[in-house]
């Protein structure tokens, strides 16, 4: 088995006005049992922080801002089939773990059934200057880049039909152990997407 998913494109021409968007987004806490497809993952992550500017001598730039653009929020994507990193420079997912730890996001048990959860985990190593000169500066900057990335999936999921909320009840302790995380990398929150219910 492959370690790397290659993501189809994702879908920029889908056509949803902004507005349409704003007013429809809602957290919905209910969804089906079933799987997003690999076109649905692909657009979700670009969405979230994929690469919207290439750029030739400097970072690229991603769909969500970032403080100081240090692009410290790694986004990591539990399924069924296990632990993946999203790789936003090549959009592919990297295997990291082959277990399903999508019970462990959240500690709200209507949470653990969710198709797929979404884990911010900010690289405190790629944080430097004024802005980040302790931890509690590095902390505000990763919660705040963590809260734009999960309103573009907000966003995408109100243009695409998809349910979504954010956790902010979570075990980071257990999470980060179980992940296999280093030191420098910590837990910031959770978000799960599922289809909505059939009416």
């Amino acid at each position: 088995m492959s370690n790397i998913i290659k993501l189809p494109l994702s879908q920029k021409d889908l056509i949803f006005p902004l507005m349409k968007a704003l007013a429809e987004r809602r957290t919905v806490r209910k969804w089906q049992h079933v799987s997003l497809s690999n076109q649905e993952l692909s657009n979700l992550l670009w969405a979230a922080c994929g690469i919207n500017r290439e750029k030739k001598n400097c970072k690229n730039k991603r769909t969500a801002p970032s403080a100081c653009n240090w692009q410290e929020i790694k986004l990591y994507l539990a399924l069924d089939s296990g632990l993946y990193l999203y790789n936003e420079k090549v959009h592919q997912l990297v295997s990291i773990s082959t277990i399903d730890i999508r019970d462990q996001i959240g500690t709200q048990k209507m949470m653990r059934s969710a198709p797929v959860g979404l884990i911010f985990v900010s690289d405190y190593s790629k944080m430097n200057g004024p802005m980040a000169n302790n931890d509690e500066r590095r902390w505000f900057c990763s919660a705040v880049d963590s809260g734009f990335i999960s309103q573009n999936i907000y966003l995408y999921c109100a243009a695409a039909g998809l349910n979504t909320v954010v956790l902010g009840l979570v075990d980071r302790n257990k999470l980060h152990q179980l992940m296999g995380l280093k030191e420098h990398e910590k837990v910031v929150l959770t978000q799960v997407v599922g289809r909505p219910l059939k009416t």
